[in-house]
């Protein structure tokens, strides 16, 4: 079975006019996990590192909440491991980490700015 039959086969049913669905809804449930898209968000664009604290500062400026530790480092690690996000450890003492954008991060970065932008206008509009 060739690589592009295997790969239509796994997206059966769930296509549109032939196009799979499945990596689309596979991104959505990464960016819809509770603070993801905030975290997301408080990354430098240009992908200039920012240290820990300043991610943290960042989603509450976002949000104008604190987000726990716990939490923030869970969904570092995730953008981490779905090589969204660059985890850098320095050996100094205390310990500095910096993260920033992959060219993968900051591609998904610029292609939820529509659909910010949509929902903005979405929840501004009259009903």
């Amino acid at each position: 079975m060739t690589k592009a039959r295997q790969i239509v086969e796994e997206c059966f049913p769930v296509s549109l006019n032939g196009v799979c669905l499945k990596p689309l809804a596979k991104s959505l449930r990464l960016i819809s996990s509770k603070w993801m898209i905030f975290t997301l968000m408080a990354l430098p664009p240009d992908s200039t590192p920012v240290r820990y604290s300043g991610v943290r500062n960042r989603v509450k400026q976002i949000v104008s909440k604190k987000i726990s530790d716990t939490t923030l480092s869970i969904r570092l690690n995730e953008l981490v491991e779905k090589k969204i996000v660059e985890r850098k450890q320095f050996n100094e003492i205390p310990l500095r980490v910096e993260y920033n954008l992959t060219i993968k991060g900051t591609e998904l970065q610029k292609s939820l700015q529509p659909l910010i932008e949509w929902a903005i206008q979405d929840c501004h509009q009259k009903s």
